[in-house]
């Protein structure tokens, strides 16, 4: 635990700007009080999520944040020469692309369902499994390509790696949290999005116990963490910091609370800080190993704290 202090108070004392931090601070207030007073997200993007036009508005809603964190960046840093550099410009071009890829392509699972001719009472079940699945490569494709195309110099897939991992301090960090998971799980609005899967037709038709389906469907929830923290703390921080430097941290906080708007609010709020904290342990200890441990282990304790909330100990 000591040492992930250590991390956050050395970068902080280096990168530490009043100005830039708080237009960072006002710019999320305002988007949250924004999103979730309209329910924008939900309301304008999702509900239009079948419409390939959408992948422009999702462009457009990504590079607000992406952009304009790097914009303040450049501005209260006297960092101008980044934003003179076309690659920089390409580099967030490709990224906004790819997370309004990832959005469209929750499309994916329905278009299956329907070729398939999934039986009535499976689609449930089956189109939840689909989705974490699509989830999961939706966000490693970009990833993979752009280290092959681009970054083929790079011995790992974005602080895919065991090097400089440490398994105690994580485990301390999930024990710090089960109290305020246990009390959001009494929470109406958290049991509204949770647990992710819950009982329906798929038992009875195939004639199996809920516990069952449920534990086929958390394995393959639990792999969209990983892709999440390639993604988010691996490419976005470890990868673009070659080209962006510190810049790459801030803006991918950003981005990472706007792709959480339309959940819980609690939840949306803590991927601000969980994005920043998470980002500064992947930059100095080059692993994004303790980010997937957390990530993981938060997803489940939320899953299990809400399916016994929802089940008890007698699941149907």
């Amino acid at each position: 635990m000591k040492k992930i202090l250590h991390y956050l108070r050395d970068f902080i004392k280096e990168d530490f700007n009043a100005g830039f931090y708080l237009s960072v601070a006002l710019f999320l207030c305002l988007a949250f009080w924004l999103n979730y007073s309209l329910d924008f997200k939900k309301t304008y993007l999702n509900t239009q999520i079948q419409q390939p036009i959408v992948i422009v508005y999702y462009i457009l809603y990504y590079s607000l944040p992406y952009i304009g964190t790097l914009l303040l960046r450049a501005l209260f840093y006297r960092e101008t020469a980044l934003l003179r550099r076309r690659e920089v410009w390409g580099l967030c071009l490709f990224v906004v692309v790819a997370m309004s890829l990832d959005n469209y392509s929750i499309n994916i699972p329905r278009l299956l369902i329907e070729a398939w001719d999934v039986a009535a009472p499976l689609r449930y079940f089956v189109n939840k499994c689909l989705t974490n699945l699509d989830r999961t490569v939706a966000l490693l494709i970009p990833v993979i390509l752009f280290k092959y195309f681009i970054d083929r110099q790079r011995p790992d897939l974005y602080g895919l790696t065991l090097r400089g991992f440490e398994w105690k301090p994580y485990a301390i960090m999930l024990l710090i949290m089960l109290p305020l998971i246990i009390w959001a799980s009494f929470q109406p609005s958290f049991l509204k999005a949770y647990p992710r899967y819950k009982a329906g037709l798929a038992e009875q038709y195939l004639q199996i116990s809920h516990a069952l389906s449920y534990a086929i469907f958390e394995p393959l929830y639990a792999m969209r963490f990983i892709s999440v923290e390639v993604f988010f703390r691996g490419f976005l921080v470890l990868g673009l910091y070659r080209f962006l430097g510190p810049s790459a941290l801030m803006p991918m906080v950003t981005l990472y609370a706007f792709w959480h708007f339309g959940k819980p609010m609690g939840e949306a709020l803590g991927s601000i800080f969980g994005g920043y904290i998470l980002g500064v342990i992947a930059l100095r200890s080059k692993s994004i190993f303790g980010g997937i441990l957390i990530h993981i282990g938060v997803a489940m304790l939320m899953e299990l704290t809400a399916y016994l909330q929802t089940y008890g100990f007698n699941p149907p």
